[in-house]
Parts: C-alpha cells; structure tokens; sequence
C-alpha cells in the first residue's frame, strides 16, 4: 500500500506543477497580448508619426539630409515591423489561453479529486447507518473509478477521431489531438486513483466539503453573537 501511496503522490505532485504551469503561461500571454495593444502598438505608432513628421522640419534642414536619410529608414523599418505584428492583440493569445485554462481547470479538478475536496451527495450519509458508511464510501470509490475509466475509453475515440480528420485551429494552427490529449489522461488518471482507493480504502482522503463548513462556523458566529447580546 505504501508503494501505490507513493505512486499517486508523485502523480498529484505532477499534476500540481503542471496545473501551475498552465496558469503561469496563460497569465504571461494575458500580459503579451494587452501589453502589445497597449504599449507596443502605441509607441511603435509614435515613433513612425515622428519620423514621418521629421524631414519638413526645422531641424531637418539644420541638421542635413542623412539625418532625414535616418528617419525615413526608421519609418520604414517600423512600418514594416507594425504590418508584420498586426495591429491589435496577438491573435493566437486568446485561443492558446483558453487552451491552457482547459488545460489547468482540469488538471485542477484531478487535484481536487486527490483531496477529497470533489462535489459529493450526502444523502446516504444522513440516511444510513453509519456502520455501513465505510462500505458506502468503498463502493462509492469503484463507481466514481469506472466512470472516469470509461469516459477515458470515449475520450481516446474521440481524440482518434480528430487525429484520422486531421482537424487543425485557423487561427494557432495546432493540431486539436494535441490539446484533447488532456482528456484521456486526466479521466485515466482520475479513474486510477478512485481505482486504487477502492483498492486500499486506508488510501481514501477525508471528504472536504467547504460549503458545510462554511454554513457551520457561520452558525457558530451567529450563535456566539446571540450569546453576547443575551448578556
């Protein structure tokens, strides 16, 4: 059992960094993409009215034709990088950051799986005895685990499927298999960790559920208020 504990820290551990890695670039290109709008575009376009304005004036005249020679190559060079740039954005940002926030909202959701912080009905809690809530909850694991197993199953068609039609974005012009690649992985990999705590139920995170907690010290709060008024 402690090899299998090892296993699935190592994997939550992975799927940490690579959660925060997507988040870390799709911040950098949420930054590339309105610092080229904002600032980029602003200042190149800047630079070109001056160096256009800059041959009919005064210090042109004084100065002499090879500053004039300076500015027009200026104003070329700039022009041509801005027409290469584009104006506006960066096109390809948007998508590739919808593509990483998939990709680290899912990975996220692994995480919480791993920590027991997932949504759960607790019908059964409040309805069976709790003698047979250890059971519940083995059975629970083996479900929850044949589920994503499944829809592993269907996402590895499915990802077959765009890779036989060779299905490409317009607008990064990557591959779509390579971004749906996230799906078999995160649904194998939470189906082999449910797997592995039906498995070994020891292995099983207590059950986080932060809106119970919430509504619970929010009652200890009120209650407490009441108390001091009361006195």
């Amino acid at each position: 059992m402690k090899f299998v504990e090892r296993i699935l820290n190592t994997l939550s551990f992975g799927e940490k960094w690579a959660g925060g890695i997507c988040f870390l670039l799709l911040t950098l290109l949420m930054i590339a993409d309105v610092s080229k709008r904002e600032v980029i575009d602003k200042v190149l376009g800047w630079v070109m009215e001056i160096s256009e304005a800059y041959p009919n004036t005064s210090v042109a005249g004084f100065v002499g034709d090879w500053s004039v020679y300076i500015a027009e190559s200026i104003h070329g060079g700039t022009s041509g990088f801005l027409e290469w740039l584009g104006l506006g954005g960066i096109i390809w940002a948007q998508k590739l950051s919808l593509y990483f926030m998939l990709w680290g909202g899912l990975f996220g959701s692994a995480l919480a799986s791993a920590k027991g912080s997932h949504l759960r009905p607790e019908i059964a809690d409040k309805v069976l005895p709790k003698k047979l809530l250890p059971y519940v909850k083995v059975i629970e694991q083996w479900v929850i685990s044949f589920f994503f197993l499944f829809l592993a199953y269907l996402s590895v068609i499915y990802v077959l499927e765009s890779i036989s039609l060779d299905e490409v974005n317009p607008v990064t012009e990557i591959h779509l298999w390579k971004v749906q690649m996230i799906f078999p992985y995160i649904f194998l990999s939470m189906g082999f960790r449910h797997l592995c705590y039906g498995i070994f139920p020891a292995l099983i995170p207590s059950d986080i559920n932060e809106a119970t907690e919430a509504l619970e010290l929010a009652e200890k709060e009120l209650s407490e208020s009441n108390s001091r008024g009361n006195q």
